[in-house]
């Protein structure tokens, strides 16, 4: 039986070059987040309520009172919001401060962004718009890491 040597270096070739693009493959940047903080006070009966044009992200919040001198009943904090995008896509987010049984056509804050999420899950913020000029921290930048 005779050996081909092109043959084999053929082979071999192609043995590399997918043995690199498989590890290559595993070597892919996490999934970038999306922090966005906003003012709250949840005694007053406002919450921040989140949709989505399309469901691209996972959102998780959290709330923190202001920090004061002494508990004072009815202070306010802040509520951050934590978007992990699931698929790529672009949508439009948009949060309404809003008390959830009162039927208003407007809410007394909103605020729209609008991100780009890429196939390998990393996101830019395309535009971000709402938010009254009395609102207490303006419109608040997101933070994508």
């Amino acid at each position: 039986m005779k050996r081909r040597p092109k043959e084999f270096f053929s082979l071999t070739a192609v043995l590399i070059i997918a043995a690199m693009l498989l590890s290559a493959c595993g070597q892919s940047k996490p999934p970038q987040t999306v922090t966005i903080p906003l003012a709250s006070n949840p005694t007053t009966g406002y919450s921040w309520q989140v949709s989505q044009s399309k469901e691209l992200f996972t959102v998780e919040s959290s709330y923190s009172s202001d920090e004061t001198e002494a508990l004072s009943v009815g202070a306010g904090g802040t509520e951050t919001f934590v978007l992990t995008p699931k698929e790529p896509g672009t949508c439009e987010v948009t949060f309404s401060y809003v008390r959830p049984w009162e039927e208003t056509e407007e809410p007394d804050e909103q605020g729209v962004y609008t991100f780009k999420v890429s196939r390998s899950l990393q996101v830019e913020m395309l535009s971000a718009v709402g938010y009254s000029s009395d609102f207490p921290i303006g419109t608040p930048s997101p933070e994508i890491k």
